[in-house]
């Protein structure tokens, strides 16, 4: 197989194949982020978008996108069937030329294939295909680290169409790097994001995130209606390490991004019942510099009247994995019953994987989306709380 330099790799044409992925049923509202910030051939996929783009193009995804977790940018595409023919095709590729032996790889997959069927064998044979070029041309090789890799390749395999795509995020682009604590079960930045385009709010109406948890949900409204980049607040991104990696160009996107940040007056409430979790909230909205446009309580959302007499809710409450059925769905009867007496005049957003329990609420959504928290497929519903509402109440 002749070599694959760096002026033959994909990559390398004017404009190029881009592959952004995200969580499943969020691929709608990437596709149009793509589009408004001037992506060419957006075309949707599962879990992902691919676009047309340029290096400029790869460095804005990455920086400004908020429902992306990684942006891919194939290398090559070749043929193979067998262990042999796939370490020859992945070893015929400079891989020096695209970064250096002092940086750190891993190797992922995604397999379906008659040809192969362990991807951790394909793993294997791409990278020591790497490896074995590395010492051959630069006499020394790089390091694998599965964890923390500072360069991560993924392969992609059909029967016996294979295309191996370089990483350019680095940490999933939901780690956007404002979050003070570790909180293991709060919702990602990503659907959070995601949730509020779908929600359809507009700046500067009030939203009201009455059980916010770590507060990611009010962070990102505010970060989506003062255009903030998504990635502001992250120290570096993967493709920094490529020896592609124009840093002239990386500083206009950057100052072209924050040059769009608006000053607008907001009215967002973070609400959270535990003390604890809303201390933290406290902190994080701080270190984001949002203080001034997030108000932080600490309440139960049965006992919290409205601040305004209209605006958005969105609730992520509790799915109840581990209640009793009679006690999920009573507490999301009250949470109906909440809204109606409380919230005429405001359109709600609900949030959950419990569909038995989002019965109980008494209202008729005007709008459902399909998405997933995690591994939970949750139903994302709107509910218009018109005055007729709250007469819908006495007759539970």
């Amino acid at each position: 197989m002749p070599e694959l330099n760096s002026s033959t790799l994909l990559f390398q044409k004017p404009d190029f194949e881009i592959k952004i992925t995200t969580f499943h049923g969020l691929e709608s509202v990437l596709s149009n982020e793509l589009v408004k910030l001037g992506g060419r051939n957006v075309i949707e996929f599962k879990r992902g978008v691919s676009v047309t783009g340029d290096w400029g193009f790869v460095y804005k995804c990455n920086y400004c996108l908020r429902t992306a977790i990684k942006v891919l940018v194939p290398i090559c595409e070749f043929t193979a069937r067998q262990a042999d023919e796939l370490y020859t095709a992945v070893n015929a590729i400079a891989w020096e030329q695209l970064f250096s032996n002092e940086h750190s790889f891993a190797v992922e997959s995604v397999l379906r294939s008659d040809y192969f069927n362990n991807s951790m064998y394909c793993n294997q044979r791409v990278k020591d295909a790497i490896v074995d070029r590395f010492r051959r041309e630069t006499g020394k090789r790089p390091n694998v680290d599965r964890k923390e890799a500072e360069i991560r390749i993924y392969a992609h395999i059909h029967q016996d169409k294979w295309m191996l795509a370089i990483d350019t995020s680095g940490v999933p682009l939901y780690k956007r790097g404002y979050k003070t604590d570790s909180h293991q079960a709060s919702m990602k930045e990503v659907l959070a994001a995601g949730l509020i385009q779908l929600s359809q709010w507009n700046a500067p109406s009030y939203l009201l995130d009455g059980m916010s948890g770590s507060g990611t949900l009010a962070i990102e409204a505010a970060m989506y209606a003062l255009q903030i980049p998504a990635g502001m607040y992250r120290d570096r991104f993967a493709f920094e390490s490529l020896k592609q990696f124009n840093p002239e160009l990386w500083n206009r996107v950057k100052e072209s991004a924050l040059s769009r940040i608006k000053e607008i007056p907001l009215t967002i409430q973070a609400n959270e019942i535990q003390k604890k979790t809303y201390e933290s909230t406290l902190k994080t909205v701080k270190k984001a510099d949002l203080a001034d446009v997030i108000q932080c309580t600490n309440a139960s959302f049965f006992e919290l009247p409205p601040q305004k007499s209209q605006g958005v809710i969105i609730l992520n409450p509790p799915y109840g994995e581990r209640m009793p059925l009679s006690e999920i769905t009573h507490f999301y009867r009250e949470l109906g019953n909440t809204l109606k007496r409380w919230y005429s005049g405001y359109t709600a957003w609900i949030i959950s994987s419990h569909t038995e329990a989002l019965k109980s609420i008494g209202l008729k959504p005007s709008k459902k989306f399909t998405v997933f928290n995690g591994a939970l497929e949750c139903k994302f519903l709107g509910f218009e709380l018109y005055e007729g509402s709250r007469k819908l109440k006495s007759k539970l």
